[in-house]
């Protein structure tokens, strides 16, 4: 067999949804930051994404955690997605250290200390709680989070007037009662909760005086917290509670007084499955503004140890996904 190509992955899923870390095939990438590498490598190597989470090697839910060096923390890494490119991704790092864990690659000290990652959305932290030398959980504090704009409100085809909240938390999200759409609240109807939350996405990003928004959080009150839908595309939403979304979540709830720095917030994916987070301390973000630094906790699961082929007479080299 005639092979281009090896790359060497760990998959696994946090709360049902996919990462896929690569251990090995990725070239050098160029740049002094994380960022700058993430950005070499969509400049440069793009290609390499159709084939690593495009479909026949995997699907549209798929992400992928890149490690790269660091000049500034003890670990550099980056997301790209089937279809972007993510500053931070809050399931695909718990998916990493799980990973680590599970090749005993966890850095010396880690279950006392924990270690720091460069992202492209800025520095963050995790550690992890452990039971006779066993991972069971892993505990990301995230970037500074905030309120970007309160009590938006657009008019969204096929839902009428909808009001939300735009709040950052490495990526920014729109914020959404999912009390305002006419929808049960389940699994099984997934594919018309993307619609809805596409058209939301549509109406904020083609008006004016408010942040654009990369996603949309649904949100649904339970006992001691929400449960959250992420839509992320018009086929692809977030199997997990969603790191950065709870992340942004809690930010929210903090600007509006309703959420106290170390009170337990629980965010269920649409499956049930949770996760812990509070706010773990008041902070400010670059431009001074009032912010607050989130605390997520939830664990991942190993699904596979791969190695990706790609023969050199392969004709879709670059994957496909289908609309």
């Amino acid at each position: 067999m005639r092979t281009s190509r090896l790359f060497t992955v760990i998959d696994s899923h946090t709360a049902g949804h996919p990462t896929r870390t690569v251990t090995a095939g990725v070239p050098p990438l160029r740049g002094h930051s994380v960022r700058e590498q993430r950005d070499d490598f969509r400049a440069v190597h793009d290609g390499l994404r159709g084939l690593l989470l495009h479909e026949p090697r995997g699907h549209a839910a798929m992400v992928a955690a890149v490690p790269v060096p660091s000049r500034e923390a003890e670990q550099g890494l980056f997301f790209i997605s089937s279809y972007v490119y993510l500053d931070m991704c809050g399931h695909a790092t718990i998916g990493y250290i799980a990973s680590l864990a599970a090749t005993g690659a966890l850095p010396q000290g880690f279950e006392q200390n924990g270690m720091s990652i460069e992202t492209p959305a800025g520095i963050i932290h995790v550690s992890g709680t452990f039971e006779a030398g066993e991972l069971t959980s892993v505990v990301l504090r995230n970037v500074p989070s905030y309120l970007a704009a309160a009590d938006v409100t657009i008019e969204a085809e096929g839902l009428g007037t909808v009001t939300c909240d735009i709040a950052y938390g490495g990526i920014t999200y729109a914020l959404v009662n999912a009390s305002q759409v006419d929808l049960p609240f389940d699994i099984n109807n997934a594919s018309r909760w993307c619609h809805a939350g596409m058209a939301i996405k549509e109406a904020l990003n083609t008006g004016s005086g408010h942040p654009q928004v990369g996603s949309v959080l649904f949100h649904h009150a339970i006992e001691g917290g929400a449960r959250h839908l992420v839509i992320l595309a018009d086929n692809k939403f977030d199997r997990s509670p969603c790191g950065t979304g709870t992340s942004a979540r809690l930010a929210q709830l903090h600007a509006r007084g309703e959420l106290a720095p170390g009170a337990p917030y629980r965010a269920e994916n649409i499956l049930g499955v949770p996760f812990a987070a509070k706010v773990a301390e008041v902070a400010h973000g670059n431009d001074g503004q009032p912010a607050v630094i989130p605390e997520v906790r939830g664990m991942a699961h190993i699904s596979a140890f791969s190695t990706l082929v790609l023969q050199a007479d392969d004709p879709l080299s670059a994957g496909f996904l289908p609309s």
